[in-house]
Parts: C-alpha cells; sequence; structure tokens
C-alpha cells in the first residue's frame, strides 16, 4: 500500500512539474516588450488604483508587459544592480489602444520604440500584426518576434503602403485625399505667394518651400497618381511629376531640388499617397539650402520646367504663363482644387 501511495505522490509530482514548465513555456511565449511612449520618466505605482508610488522607468528602459486592461498594465521593469522590478502603470503610458485589427504584412518595415525615437528591429513581410492607435504621424502595432511579442511603432505612411488593406476603398489610392510630402512639415523658406524681391521680374512664389520638424528627408507623393516624369535640369535639381485627377481636372504635383540617386519611382508608374519618392537635397538652385520646393499645376513642362516664381498676388488659384498653379496649402486641406 505505502508503495502504491509513494508511486501515486511521485506520479502527482510530476504531473505538476509538467504543467508548470507548460506554464513558463506558455508564458515566455507571450512575453510582450516594449518601451513608454514618452522618453521621460514614468511614474511606477504598487497598486491598480495608481496611488502610491513605486518607482520610476525611465526612458531608456526596456520594460516586460505581464498584464494588462484599459486602465492599468503590470510591467517588470530593469533598476540597478541588474535587478527588476514589478508594478503598476497607466496604460496609456505605454498602448495607443488595447485591441485593433489584425493585417499581414506586405513588406519588411522598420519598428520604432516611440514615435520620432530609435528603431526598434522591424516587422518581416508576411507577419501579422495588430494595430492599436496612432501617434501623430506614428501608427503603433503589436507583432511577433522570437519569444512572443512587441509593442512598437512604425511610420504611418510604412503602415499605409505595406499593412493596411489595398482595396477599392482605401483613401491611400484616392486622389481627393492629399497629405504634405513630408512627415511635420513646415515652411523652411518661401510660402504660397511670398514675395521674393531677388526675383523682380517674376516676385511671388508659386509653391512651398519645405522641410521637417523632425529631421527626416523623406519625401512622400501627397496623393494617389500616376509619375509623369522624373529627371533633372539646373533650376530644378532632380525633380519627381506626380499625375492626378482631382475636382474633375488632369493636374501635377511637382516635388523638386531632390537629392542625386535618392529617387525611388520611375516614369509610368502608380504611387499611392504617403508613398516614399525620394529625398529631398538642394540640387539646382536651391539657395537657400536643403529643401522640398512643393508645387501644383495643370500643366506637365517639357523636361520638368521651372514651377517657381510669377506675378501673382493673391489667391488660392493663380495664372501665369498660360499655367494655373493651385496653392497647395487649400488642396492638402480641402482635397479638391480652389
Amino acid at each position: 500500500m505505502r508503495k502504491l501511495k509513494k508511486r501515486w505522490l511521485s506520479a502527482l509530482l510530476t504531473a505538476i512539474t509538467i504543467i508548470c514548465l507548460f506554464q513558463t513555456t506558455a508564458f515566455a511565449a507571450a512575453t510582450r516588450k516594449c518601451y513608454t511612449i514618452s522618453s521621460s520618466n514614468t511614474t511606477v505605482y504598487s497598486n491598480t488604483g495608481l496611488t502610491t508610488r513605486y518607482g520610476s522607468i525611465y526612458g531608456s528602459d526596456e520594460i516586460t508587459v505581464l498584464d494588462v486592461t484599459s486602465r492599468y498594465c503590470r510591467v517588470n521593469y530593469p533598476i540597478s544592480g541588474g535587478r527588476t522590478k514589478t508594478g503598476y502603470i497607466p496604460t496609456s503610458a505605454i498602448l495607443r489602444g488595447t485591441s485593433g485589427s489584425s493585417y499581414k504584412s506586405r513588406g519588411k518595415v522598420t519598428t520604432y520604440k516611440r514615435p520620432g525615437g530609435g528603431t526598434y528591429g522591424y516587422v518581416s513581410k508576411g507577419d501579422t500584426v495588430t494595430v492599436l492607435g496612432t501617434y501623430g504621424n506614428y501608427t503603433q502595432l503589436k507583432y511577433p518576434v522570437s519569444g512572443g511579442y512587441k509593442y512598437a511603432f512604425v511610420t504611418t505612411s510604412d503602415y499605409n503602403n505595406y499593412i493596411k488593406p489595398n482595396n477599392n476603398n482605401n483613401t491611400n489610392q484616392s486622389s481627393s485625399s492629399w497629405q504634405m510630402p513630408m512627415q511635420n512639415a513646415y515652411v523652411c523658406g518661401n510660402n504660397w505667394l511670398t514675395y521674393y524681391s531677388a526675383r523682380p521680374s517674376r516676385p511671388y512664389h508659386l509653391g512651398l518651400d519645405l522641410a521637417s520638424r523632425n529631421g527626416n528627408q523623406t519625401v512622400y507623393a501627397a496623393a494617389y497618381g500616376t509619375v509623369a516624369a522624373t529627371g533633372y535640369n539646373s533650376s530644378n535639381g532632380y525633380y519627381v511629376i506626380l499625375r492626378h485627377s482631382l475636382s474633375g481636372k488632369t493636374v501635377y504635383s511637382f516635388y523638386c531640388h531632390l537629392s542625386k540617386g535618392s529617387i525611388t519611382v520611375s516614369k509610368g508608374k502608380n504611387v499611392s499617397k504617403g508613398q516614399k519618392i525620394a529625398v529631398f537635397g538642394n540640387t539646382g538652385s536651391a539657395s537657400k539650402g536643403k529643401h522640398l520646393h512643393f508645387a501644383i499645376t495643370d500643366v506637365l513642362y517639357s523636361g520638368g520646367g521651372y514651377y517657381g516664381y510669377g506675378t501673382a498676388k493673391s489667391g488660392n488659384k493663380v495664372s501665369y504663363s498660360g499655367v494655373i498653379y493651385y496653392n497647395p496649402t487649400y488642396v492638402v486641406n480641402y482635397g479638391r482644387l480652389p
């Protein structure tokens, strides 16, 4: 009887050990790692009510997410001496959402620790990712890695190009949906119809001189269209011209002063809104340094003629030398011609 009891206890202990090992393996397989959205310190609490301060997570700390609720997350984070500590932080400190739609990536996409932060790895082609939300020009994803998952950000343009489903309702394929051709774009030189005394014969700027606040020099297609021309001349430097149908008319978006060798599209190819087409530089007559000259017009000049300056003085739609120029800011904001 004692032998039978011993065997029964031994079998029970073996079963418990196997179950524990399985649970440990399952937990490891579901490991979720990330960084906080903010690069500043994040307060950690010892209770789910988030009332009792317990420590801090630095912006440089990679953390492991143990539990997720809509209000708080239980996380494991590093402390001094190579040790770790477990506590609670607001869910909003690391996640833009706790669930979302899942899609299969159509290409390899670089991920980032946080919006505007350092790279964190990449989504592989064929990976199934869950979209958790957006933050500025970035989209947060949950994606698979060896041993579990990561929460990370990709640029929204990469999300549109490689992850967001392509279908007839996708605004990425609609020429009535426009964006600025740069992330965090700002006017770094001449604005629409800015008076420029250095060109007395045609002193008004017929476009926008743009750069990016986050230092990203990538140039993106402002809307869905077809590559009408690429090339080089002494005024524009390297340029790309896209053809679009808008408000019942054919118009052209023009991108010039591009960096040599940076153009990624070719004549006759369709491009999506937000697709990378080049990197801006200071080729041609970019006397003010590196920037992008961005214009919208109704005529395609042979050889990429200079869409630069005219004698118009006001309005969102002006005519110069038989060509109509449209205020790019108006088109981007309203998705139609003025």
